[in-house]
């Protein structure tokens, strides 16, 4: 008796889902990454529901320092800043999270913002 392995497919790069990178920039205070992405998803889900953040579908790329990328679907990108407008508190600390940049790649951003 052979096993066979199954192989996933591939999906080819003219049907997959497209997406865009935000740049973020964090002021008022030194947050940790950790309460960050707490911070973040909680907000938003409370902002959006469920279903509306499924929509949106964001994740934290990268933090660095005072700044964050966040990849989120094409066309919601527009939804997922005015999310982040209303986050006003991570862990007690007040901050104002600033968008800076929309880009369709990570590398435009990183060299924006000047992060290795």
């Amino acid at each position: 008796m052979k096993i066979e392995k199954n192989k996933k497919a591939i999906i080819p790069l003219s049907k997959r889902e497209r997406k865009r990178y935000i740049l973020f920039e964090i002021l008022n205070a030194e947050v940790a990454e950790k309460d960050f992405y707490f911070g973040f998803w909680i907000d938003l889900l409370s902002f959006f529901g469920s279903k509306g953040l499924a929509e949106i579908n964001p994740k934290i790329v990268l933090f660095k320092g005072n700044k964050a990328i966040v990849k989120c679907r094409r066309g919601k990108e527009i939804d997922l800043i005015a999310g982040t407008a209303f986050i006003q508190k991570i862990r007690n600390k007040k901050i104002i999270i600033n968008p800076l940049l929309t880009s369709g790649t990570i590398k435009t951003l990183k060299e924006y913002a000047k992060i290795e």
